[in-house]
Order: structure tokens, then sequence, then C-alpha cells
């Protein structure tokens, strides 16, 4: 029988509402198996407990914490793979870290739940019971870190929340799901490319700053002036800034501040066909950084692994360039 590793951090699915305030967290990483029927024909289950809030309430330290305990447990030779629980708040951003910097063939899986305990339609179990499953199969191994929620499997590089009140919230917007975890077991149609992993150190002085319509520099002039060492930027379409920000833009990578760039789209490659100031050759120009297909917030997370591990804009741009 396969071992598997349950790592508990709370979340919605181990809310519940006791008296009527309000679900909160309430449910440990054995009240939530013991409910799941038929799950020692699966796997041999082990929990073990990281934290114990809602997902809105995860801190980068955690998250390093996080990949390092991950990386302890799929070291371990009896261990065939690891199921993460995590609040939908914030869970793609610790499924995008240990994608990042977990090095392993094995299975790493998060999942959660949109409803709580007390909520009808609870799916909690169902999910929880579907990560254990891929955890334990053998088709899902060397795919990296993924996510798995709503009868579907996803890879962490391209998954992201998309409604803050449906269950079948996550998707992949640009690639589709890896796979779908049907009644007989997961089934598996996609595969993930290879990747840079590296430690998770992780430099926590890195912003992030959407542009809008005539926005002015302020935030960019704020973030230079509180010492930011690393800056995302979500610009317009494959690339582009307005006017008004280039002069500040300049300050702060002429201070050696690393600027990368991201579209405020849901997705797309970072290029453009113009030949204007503050379009993608003329950022390009300049010295900054492009992270193609990733939202703002997992852009933050590799550029804070960037500067954490002390790699050049040179390579930073490699890094990034990495799909």
């Amino acid at each position: 029988m396969k071992r598997v590793v349950v790592l508990t951090t709370g979340g919605t699915i181990s809310t519940r509402d006791v008296d009527g305030s309000g679900a909160k967290p309430a449910l440990r990483g054995q009240d939530l198996l013991k409910e799941i029927p038929g799950l020692g024909a699966v796997a041999d289950v082990e929990v073990a407990e990281l934290a114990f809030v809602p997902g809105a309430f995860m801190t980068l330290e955690t998250m390093r914490q996080m990949s390092e305990r991950a990386r302890q447990i799929v070291a371990q030779p009896q261990v065939a793979g690891l199921v993460i629980t995590h609040g939908t708040d914030t869970l793609e951003e610790s499924a995008y870290l240990l994608y990042l910097t977990v090095d392993t063939e094995k299975p790493v899986v998060f999942t959660g739940a949109m409803r709580n305990a007390s909520q009808i339609g609870f799916d909690g179990y169902r999910n929880l019971y579907d990560a254990i499953r891929v955890a334990a199969s053998e088709t899902a191994r060397g795919l990296g870190t993924l996510v798995v929620l709503n009868e579907e499997i996803h890879s962490a590089r391209w998954v992201t929340k998309t409604n803050g009140q449906k269950e079948d919230t996550y998707e992949s917007p640009a690639t589709g799901p890896l796979g779908i975890v049907y009644g007989d077991g997961p089934h598996v149609f996609g595969r993930s490319l290879p990747r840079t992993v590296l430690p998770p150190r992780m430099e926590k002085q890195v912003d992030l700053i959407r542009l809008c319509v005539d926005c002015d520099d302020k935030f960019l002039r704020c973030a230079a002036d509180a010492g930011t060492r690393g800056l995302v930027l979500e610009v317009f379409g494959g690339g582009r800034v307005n006017p008004p920000l280039l002069p500040a833009l300049d300050r702060a990578l002429a201070g050696g501040m690393m600027v990368v760039a991201t579209t405020r789209c849901i997705t797309g490659n970072m290029w453009d066909m113009y030949g204007y100031e503050g379009a993608f050759r003329d950022l390009q120009r300049r010295g900054v950084v492009f992270a193609h297909e990733l939202p703002g917030h997992k852009a933050r997370l590799k550029l804070m692994l960037v500067l954490g591990n002390g790699l050049s804009r040179a390579q930073a741009g490699e890094y990034f360039a990495e799909t």
C-alpha cells in the first residue's frame, strides 16, 4: 500500500460554523479523513499539520516553511506523494512557490474547498479524496506541483482562481487542465515542461503595481523611496506602459531595482510590434525583464526567488522565459 502524507494548513476545507457566528477553522486533518469512506483502499495516509489559518492569513514565512517541509517529506523513500490542504485565497501562490522550489518526481498536490463543512454540498471531502488518489497515482509522477479541485488536475504553473464563490473556480486559462479525476481514478493527458528549481530563499522587498488608464508614477516613486528591491508591473497588453511612468521607471532601474513586466490581461505572452516609447521594445531597451504568461502575483514570487538567490538581470530574463 502506498503511503501519502497530508500536510494541513487550514483554509475553508477546515472550517465549520459551530455557533451561528460564521465558519472558522475547526476541523483538523484526522477530522476530515475519518469522513472519507474507502480511503484505506487508496493509500496509507499519514497526517501532519503546518498551520491552522484561513488562506488570507498565509504569510511568506509560512510558505517558505511549507516548501522546506515538503522537501523533507518527499525525500522519505516510503512516501509516494504529498497532499497539502490550503485556503483557496492564496493556494495558487503557495502551490507555485513549491513548483519553483521542490524538485521531485513524486506528486505534490494542493487541494482545498470553496464551501465550509456547515454548508450543503461541502466539497472538501471529495476534493481531499481526489487529491490523495492523485498523490498515490503513478500517472501523476513528474508533473511538478499540482492543484486538484472540482475533479480537475491543474499544474501550479498555470492555474488561477477565477471566481470568488463558485466551486469550479480553479482554471488554467492558457492551457486547460492536465487531467481529470474520474470515478475510477486520475486520468492525465498533459505533461509539465522542465523548469529550474531554486532553494526557497526569498527577498521580501518586492512590490506589485497594476497599471490603469491615465495612471501616474506615484506608486512607482513610493516603491523606490521605500527601498523596494524588486518590482512587478502589470502592464497593458503585450508589454506597454503609459509615458508618465517612464522617468520614474528609469530612475528605479538606474538605482538598482529589478523591474519585471507582465500583462494585466488574463493570459498572453509578452511581445508587441510597436516602436513608440513605453512599448515592449522600448521597455526591453531600458532593462525591464518580462514574465511571460505569469499573472502578477506569481511573477512577484518568482522575482523574490530571483533576488533571494542572487540571480543577475540576464539570468532573471532566462529564468522568466521558462514557460
